[in-house]
């Protein structure tokens, strides 16, 4: 038998038809809520690997943030040993670029910056996965020093191993003039 549905799921629910971008938002909110929430209960957690794949953006945040001449061996314990991470850019023409590096690529370039502190914050992220992958599209603020330095997309590709969500490529595409935000993913 079936239970009469109240009148917010109704209600929801008409949203979710008339007006898709309420819905994804809706789901975006409670995305970064849940990641907020894992960063919370696990302050002390020091490298450990998230168990949902929700919880990279704020492993990735943690594993990025802080003097850019630091230990990185929580990144390299996010990041499976062959990870890629691909720098693009669109230049003027309309042109894409791109870079690719490896994790100890990124390691000593971003030593080389020495004690200058960074904060990387995930702002706004989609997922989807299927089975033991996943992929999260990632808007992304980068403070330098204190001062903002960049915004961006990262797509974010990651696969469950051992029980963790390890990333196995981050594709960065920092916004310009050239390459604004798409509309969905502005907060």
């Amino acid at each position: 038998m079936s239970r009469p549905l109240s009148i917010s799921a109704i209600a929801v629910g008409l949203a979710a038809i008339v007006c898709p971008q309420i819905a994804e938002a809706q789901r975006a909110s409670e995305s970064r809520a849940i990641a907020e929430s894992a960063t919370a209960q696990a302050p002390d957690a020091g490298c450990a690997l998230p168990s949902e794949p929700w919880g990279i953006p704020a492993a990735l945040d943690a594993a990025i943030s802080g003097p850019a001449d630091k230990c990185r061996a929580c990144m390299k314990a996010l990041l499976i040993p062959q990870a890629q991470l691909i720098f693009t850019s669109v230049g003027a023409d309309g042109t894409p670029n791109y870079r690719l590096q490896t994790l100890d690529d990124w390691i000593s370039r971003t030593k080389a910056r020495g004690h200058i502190t960074l904060e990387e914050k995930q702002l706004n992220f989609r997922m989807e996965t299927e089975g033991a992958i996943a992929h999260l599209w990632s808007l992304y603020a980068l403070r330098s020093g204190g001062k903002a330095e960049v915004r961006g997309i990262n797509s974010i590709q990651a696969v469950k191993e051992a029980g963790s969500w390890r990333v196995v490529s981050i594709m960065v595409l920092p916004e310009s003039g050239f390459a604004p935000f798409p509309e969905g993913y502005v907060l």
